[in-house]
């Protein structure tokens, strides 16, 4: 579990360093691997509904569907390569790091023993707190939808910890259908913002007064 929790910090840090929008939809798809991968560790994979409402939710809509239907169109946009999710400076850099340590820090409090579930509280707080870091400071629409499902992955993350097995079918199957919606949402904003014409406004004359050129 830990190298599993190591590797998902990895992946929530490495994106802020690099200015390529497909280097943040790969995070996002590894995300969703390693959010599946932390699921099998805590509550292993038996055959039943709940179990296949949950592969669906982080195998095929957070690993696959999220990223491969937000690179289709920014690809279709042919959306310039770089994209800063947050400013490309140290200062940034360095918030974005404190904020890691204060969540490690923070999750030492809430849960006192060492272990698993600590690590969970710390990196899930991680990951929440640099998705609202990415919504404060982005500019961009695009750096706005990575930080969206940046916090539905911490969200979801959060919940693994929680181990709600008393979570009934219906609100899992509906959990699932919101985050669908969200990434069919963010496709249909950025598809409307591409075919939007910018308009171009006309200067309206003047009138000059009698005498204004004496």
């Amino acid at each position: 579990m830990t190298g599993i929790l190591i590797a998902f910090v990895i992946v929530l840090l490495l994106p802020l360093f690099v200015s390529k929008w497909r280097t943040s939809l790969l995070g996002l798809a590894i995300q969703g691997a390693l959010l599946a991968a932390i699921a099998y560790r805590q509550r292993g994979f038996e055959l039943s509904a709940s179990t296949a409402v949950t592969l669906i939710d982080l195998v095929v809509v957070r690993a696959l569907v999220m990223p491969s239907v937000l690179f289709g169109t920014l690809r279709r946009q042919n959306a310039p390569p770089r994209n800063d999710v947050i400013a490309a400076n140290l200062f940034s850099w360095a918030i974005a790091l404190a904020l890691v340590v204060a969540a490690f820090r923070t999750a030492d409090v809430l849960v006192p023993v060492e272990g698993n579930e600590q690590a969970l509280v710390a990196v899930s707080t991680s990951a929440f707190l640099l998705g609202l870091f990415v919504l404060a400071t982005a500019r961009g629409m695009v750096s706005q939808v990575i930080g969206l499902m940046r916090v539905e992955n911490a969200i979801a993350l959060f919940e693994l910890g929680t181990k709600a097995e008393h979570v009934s079918l219906a609100i899992r199957i509906g959990q699932t259908a919101i985050m669908l919606i969200s990434v069919l949402f963010c496709r249909w904003y950025l598809s409307g913002l591409a075919r939007e014409p910018i308009t171009s406004v006309t200067p309206v004359p003047v009138p000059r007064e009698e005498g204004a050129d004496l």
